[in-house]
């Protein structure tokens, strides 16, 4: 696990065009169905031992937030989109780099509470890009980035600027409703980059373990990727008098952190 908050990239002397580059890691997994498989060939175990690191970026982790390092793990997967290496810091600041040279492009700030210990820690594990093929080439949030935060908002950002797509909810966010009160902020999380399919992205839930039966259920749920409206839920375990006979023991629940294997539910309706 990597707890130096320090984005360390590693590249070839002879290294490939950029536009080769582009096709390398467009998605967190790798592509839209998750498959984490590069075609890359230029990297080989017989000239592995030449490469060499390239530059370093810091995020200022940790300074900015020093008092809650110790609750904080850095498990982002940075996307390669339109020119861009794109990642979240664990307190769920976007940051878009050259992949070229590290220079800063653009940087978000969400301005997640802090001060208190996520049941699941301060982590974001990736953000996920979108071409809304409606929208003018061109135009603000005809890309978009995706990323659900620490507090369980779901953010939608123009991928060239960074800035909060003001037509996706409320001034660019939807708030997930955990659908009951919490113990404290941490209880209720989303840490996985979210997915998107034929217009619609999708979040999990991630929820503290082992602090009560009654927790909040590990709902995943879909929203349009335009407007940030709520398409559906689907609660992954069944809980409560309304899902059990009275004759059966309560089941708890279970968190769905990753969206992915939702794909092809969504998709056959």
């Amino acid at each position: 696990m990597m707890r130096s908050f320090v984005m360390a990239l590693i590249g070839m002397l002879a290294s490939a065009s950029l536009a080769q580059a582009e096709a390398g890691w467009p998605q967190y997994g790798g592509d839209a169905g998750g498959t984490r498989h590069s075609q890359a060939a230029e990297i080989t175990p017989g000239n592995a031992g030449e490469l060499e690191q390239a530059w370093t970026y810091r995020t200022g982790d940790m300074t900015a937030h020093a008092d809650d390092m110790k609750h904080s793990a850095f498990e982002a997967t940075p996307v390669l989109f339109e020119g861009a290496l794109i990642f979240c810091t664990p307190f769920n600041e976007v940051v878009a780099l050259d992949p070229g040279t590290g220079e800063e492009k653009w940087r978000y700030d969400p301005k997640v509470g802090t001060g208190y210990r996520p049941g699941n820690q301060f982590v974001c594990r990736g953000v996920t890009p979108w071409v809304d093929a409606s929208a003018g080439e061109g135009g603000l949030c005809a890309s978009r980035l995706f990323m659900g935060t620490v507090d369980a908002r779901l953010l939608a950002l123009d991928a060239a600027t960074g800035q909060p797509c003001l037509g996706f909810g409320k001034d660019g966010q939807v708030k997930a409703d955990p659908g009951m009160d919490l113990l404290w902020p941490g209880e209720f999380q989303i840490t996985s980059p979210p997915s998107v399919a034929d217009g619609v992205v999708i979040i999990g839930s991630s929820i503290s373990d082992n602090r009560r039966v009654d927790a909040p259920k590990g709902t995943v749920r879909a929203f349009d990727a335009k407007t940030g409206k709520p398409m559906w839920e689907f609660n992954p375990v069944a809980r409560g008098a309304e899902d059990y006979p009275e004759s059966w023991p309560r089941g708890g629940v279970a968190s769905a952190h990753g969206t992915r294997k939702c794909l092809g539910a969504h998709r056959s309706g």
